[in-house]
């Protein structure tokens, strides 16, 4: 599954580079500005701030990948009232808070805070699109829906991350080569890094909306059976299923072709 997932994810990131890049550097602007000015007015504040402006991006992907139009002022989404802020500052406090006594487990926490972490990993979305699930709720139907999906969503994120760093360091490594090494290798090292930089952000934000949009309203696991698929067959005397292809019922004996 996580195949299909990224080659959605990569689609849609080549139709919408530019307008995806520029709202997401903008969000990364605005939390830095905000936060720093409620920063110094209110202590708190700027990490509220933030945690509003992430959830936001998190549906601008979602809005991306869906095929929708994208704007700049959907950051903005959940500021538009009170009871939209409350929800998320709570339903996303609540996250992190098991996400971080997870991780104070002695030796293994790390390990149970990644773990959880990806559990965990709907409940922005959750908390924005499905008003009838409560704060708390929220990490519980996250944990219910990523059942079985945990393995596909981290190999999502780690296998592009081990490609593009054994990528870069091959090309490192051959640009040592003299006279020709950095032209040949070097300088297209130095562009691929540049390059996965400023997309790594996107593409992994569209994945993780793809995995929300797929396990909630699923369209891979729900593909059409290909042309040759044949259905079970029954048997006339017993009723057994068998194969399409069976001649014999294989419980009582009698010729099913």
């Amino acid at each position: 599954m996580f195949f299909t997932i990224c080659k959605r994810a990569f689609s849609v990131l080549l139709k919408k580079p530019l307008k995806l890049w520029g709202i997401s550097l903008l969000s990364i602007l605005l939390t830095y500005v905000l936060g720093l000015l409620c920063g110094v007015s209110i202590p708190g504040l700027a990490l509220c701030v933030g945690l509003l402006i992430d959830t936001s991006m998190t549906m601008i992907y979602l809005y991306g990948y869906r095929g929708q139009e994208v704007e700049s002022k959907q950051l903005f989404t959940c500021f538009k009232d009170w009871k939209t802020i409350k929800r998320v500052l709570c339903g996303m406090g609540w996250m992190n808070l098991w996400i971080f006594l997870w991780g104070l487990i002695p030796f293994a926490g790390f390990v149970f805070a990644i773990i959880k972490g990806y559990e965990y990993s709907l409940v922005p979305y959750i908390l924005v699109t499905e008003p009838d699930v409560s704060i708390t709720d929220a990490i519980k139907v996250s944990k219910e829906r990523t059942n079985g999906y945990k393995w596909h969503m981290f190999l999502s994120n780690f296998l592009p991350k081990i490609a593009v760093s054994v990528i870069l360091g091959t090309l490192a490594l051959m640009g040592m080569i003299p006279a020709v090494g950095w032209l040949l290798f070097g300088i297209p090292a130095a562009v691929l890094s540049i390059v996965w930089t400023v997309l790594q952000p996107l593409y992994f934000g569209l994945v993780n909306a793809a995995y929300y949009e797929e396990i909630t309203n699923p369209t891979i696991a729900l593909e059409a059976p290909k042309a040759d698929d044949k259905p079970n067959a029954f048997c006339s005397k017993c009723g057994a299923s068998v194969d399409a292809d069976t001649v014999f019922c294989p419980k009582c004996g009698n010729k099913v072709n």
